[in-house]
């Protein structure tokens, strides 16, 4: 009888692997292939060993070590910044629903609008965040926020700002779940507010964590939009990260090659970023 229902649920289960190996597997299979494979000169469609890391070899480590700053830089304020917004709407208050769904707005926004609006927020000229410095009287002049010193941390605050929302809906909708019994139990026990906070709601949320700082690890590594959208990439590749430079190497450069390279380097770097995470969480249990 076991044997019976396996069979059927692994039948069911059968379109939606094969779904998978055609959407990821084959296009991955790709990737290594075309990393091997020359694109230009007389060699097109030869195998052509490391050449294709050899011509962007110079780019590697200042591109991944930008990559790894935007990533980090983004994720890790959003989980914490949703997780206080979450722990606070679990609070009775005025207009809280009016408050979450201020919370959940930017998530609605297509990132390359993001991009504009961000941009019209920190322009030298007219934008309104040097506007309203000024008027405070914090700043003389305004701040060229897209320089070469302050563009990565301009563009890593708009991932945040659009990034965050998904940590607060996923942390908020998990915080429901927890029984209030708990609680309960812990205010008859004497415990207060920061003591409930991380040894009954934290413990609780471990894996909901974790399904979110992967996720959002994976979506902002790959992230196009917002920095191509605000600086291209510069000034000076200062938000060069990695998906903008498959990007130059697939429609500037035209080679295939090397733009697969990129995503080679890509994939390795975010499974490996996947494991250290499951790794860490793992050892806490």
């Amino acid at each position: 009888m076991v044997n019976k229902y396996s069979k059927r649920i692994i039948l069911s289960l059968l379109p939606l692997f094969l779904l998978l190996l055609i959407v990821y597997f084959v296009p991955l299979l790709n990737i290594v292939k075309n990393s091997f494979t020359s694109f230009s000169g007389s060699d097109q469609g030869k195998f052509s060993g490391l050449e294709n890391f050899s011509f962007i070899q110079r780019d590697i480590p200042r591109t991944i070590v930008v990559t790894l700053i935007w990533t980090i830089g983004s994720v890790i304020p959003s989980i914490i910044i949703g997780l206080i917004l979450a722990y606070i709407m679990q609070k009775g208050f005025p207009f809280k629903r009016l408050v979450i769904s201020l919370n959940l707005l930017p998530y609605s926004i297509p990132l390359i609008i993001v991009a504009s609006c961000w941009l019209f927020l920190v322009n030298q000229d007219f934008g309104l965040l040097n506007v309203l410095l000024q008027h405070l009287g914090l700043i003389e002049k305004p701040i060229q926020f897209l320089n070469f010193d302050h563009a990565l941390l301009t563009v890593i605050l708009a991932r945040i700002w659009r990034a965050m929302p998904f940590a607060f809906i996923n942390f908020y909708s998990a915080m429901k779940t927890i029984p209030t019994e708990w609680y309960e139990a812990a205010d008859v026990d004497g415990a207060n507010s920061f003591q409930k906070y991380f040894f009954i709601t934290l413990p609780n949320l471990k894996t909901i964590i974790m399904t979110a700082l992967i996720v959002l690890t994976v979506w902002t590594f790959l992230v196009f939009d917002i920095i191509y959208g605000m600086t291209g990439g510069g000034p000076i590749d200062a938000t060069r990260i990695i998906s903008v430079q498959i990007y130059r190497e697939m429609f500037h450069m035209k080679d295939l090659g090397t733009a697969s390279a990129w995503s080679l380097i890509a994939v390795s770097i975010l499974l490996l970023l996947t494991l250290i995470y499951w790794k860490l969480f793992k050892q806490e249990d």
